[in-house]
């Protein structure tokens, strides 16, 4: 059964804990296949393409590239685990040091760091990848940031020329302003929760995915 309403997303989202965007975890829903294509960049309130900003904004859960290259969203309360999980409990400024990090990756990321929540033109433009030909270096290292769980998608700016230019935000920052101070956990107790959180809503096959993408344990 499709879904229409804005309200009925937030609840898939509270329900399965980890929802992407596309298709990504094998027998696992995602939103563009619990809705209609034809409610698709209608920019109505019924649009699901509106909603993935919707959500992040009013920080019901973290948006962004966690696994790989596609984005999912994950329900506020169980990001702070996710995130140790991917971090490993490690700084930007340690993997950098350690030579972990792409040096694009440090910059954007000290960048957040001073301004906050910022939009993808301007933080092009500030971390000097603004060329043509920066571009996939400047994708590589937001993915790079997502993935390894320093930075979350935030919502959109609107720009002059009338698109819409992505905004990020570095994961503490956005914890901090949605949740408060929240208890550190070890990398194993933050995967016994996301264990224990997703385990009774997904597949076996969905749950041995993101087992695998998270390294928890298996079933």
């Amino acid at each position: 059964m499709k879904i229409t309403e804005y309200e009925e997303f937030v609840q898939l989202v509270k329900k399965y804990k980890i929802f992407p965007f596309a298709e990504l975890a094998p027998e696992h829903p995602a939103l563009t296949v619990v809705t209609e294509d034809s409610a698709w960049h209608t920019e109505q309130a019924t649009d699901p393409w509106l909603w993935r900003i919707r959500i992040a904004q009013e920080g019901v859960a973290a948006y962004g590239r966690f696994f790989g290259t596609k984005a999912s969203f994950i329900d506020s309360a169980l990001y702070p685990a996710v995130r140790t999980i991917l971090t490993g409990n490690q700084s930007v400024r340690d993997l950098f040091e350690a030579g972990s990090m792409s040096r694009a990756a440090h910059r954007i990321y000290g960048i957040l760091s001073e301004q906050g929540n910022t939009d993808s033109r301007h933080l092009r433009k500030e971390s000097g990848l603004d060329a043509k030909e920066d571009k996939k270096e400047y994708d590589k290292a937001l993915n790079e940031l997502q993935s390894g769980g320093y930075i979350v998608i935030t919502g959109s700016a609107k720009q002059k020329e009338s698109w819409s230019s992505m905004c990020y935000q570095t994961s503490d920052s956005w914890i901090r302003s949605v949740l408060g101070d929240v208890r550190q956990l070890s990398v194993e107790e933050a995967k016994a929760e996301v264990g224990q959180a997703i385990g009774p809503v997904c597949s076996e096959k969905a749950f041995a995915y993101f087992a695998k993408k998270l390294g928890l344990a298996t079933r």
